[in-house]
């Protein structure tokens, strides 16, 4: 083979890796995290304090519930993620605003979960007091009108998570905030789960805006199912 042919074999192959190394896809790693900060979080999940609601409600508290239910039982009661402020603390009739409280419940709710061998049948809502009065938020419509303008980081953060991104408390690259020049903030969240072949955790860099449009900016594989994954998962 003369010197000319194996020049043009090798500017072939030059020109053909970029190509084959564009296809192979794989983990993209995270977007550069200067000047975000953690979101907030209490033991179980993301905080409701730092909101600047009006007028000002007595008490806030997230909620979720599984409508899953074995045949003949009652589904399992709602539970608190996180709460801010005092129930009730304002109410004309104390014990029946406590009573509204405990049995405050929706059929349907924000940010859908999937775990366990219910399937997709997690989600979530919102319930405050105010005096006497018990209300519940259960989509992303009734969480912007209760927030209204989105004018601090934890607005925008449960903004993004009402519509249905998720969160992963004290990591950055799943869970973090900033706010930008024009009063808008880059939220980090993230969507899907790596576990079992085909399966991708991807990393969603969203633009929540004072009006409560939630814009993606760009997205990013952070990790790829193995082949196998645990029972259970």
């Amino acid at each position: 083979m003369n010197i000319h042919r194996l020049r043009r074999l090798f500017s072939r192959a030059s020109l053909a890796l970029p190509l084959v190394l564009a296809g192979c896809g794989g983990p993209e790693g995270s977007v550069d995290l200067t000047g975000y900060s953690e979101i907030a979080c209490t033991d179980q999940g993301i905080s409701v304090s730092g909101l600047t609601v009006t007028p000002a409600p007595d008490f806030v508290q997230l909620r979720y519930f599984d409508s899953y239910k074995e045949d003949g039982q009652a589904p399992a009661p709602p539970l608190s993620l996180s709460s801010s402020g005092q129930p009730c603390a304002t109410a004309t009739d104390v014990p029946a605003c406590e009573t509204a409280l405990e049995n405050a419940i929706v059929t349907d709710g924000f940010h859908f979960g999937c775990q366990g061998k219910g399937g997709c049948t997690r989600s979530h809502f919102l319930v405050t007091t105010r005096g006497d009065e018990v209300k519940t938020y259960s989509t992303g419509v009734e969480v912007q009108r209760l927030l209204g303008v989105i004018d601090t980081e934890q607005e925008a953060v449960l903004k993004a998570f009402a519509s249905s991104y998720s969160f992963l408390c004290g990591d950055k690259k799943q869970g973090a905030v900033k706010k930008n020049t024009d009063g808008s903030f880059n939220v980090i969240g993230t969507n899907g789960y790596a576990c079992g072949p085909g399966s991708e955790l991807t990393q969603h860099v969203l633009k929540v805006k004072g009006s409560g449009e939630v814009e993606e900016l760009e997205t990013r594989v952070l990790e790829e199912g193995d082949s196998v994954c645990p029972a259970g998962q």
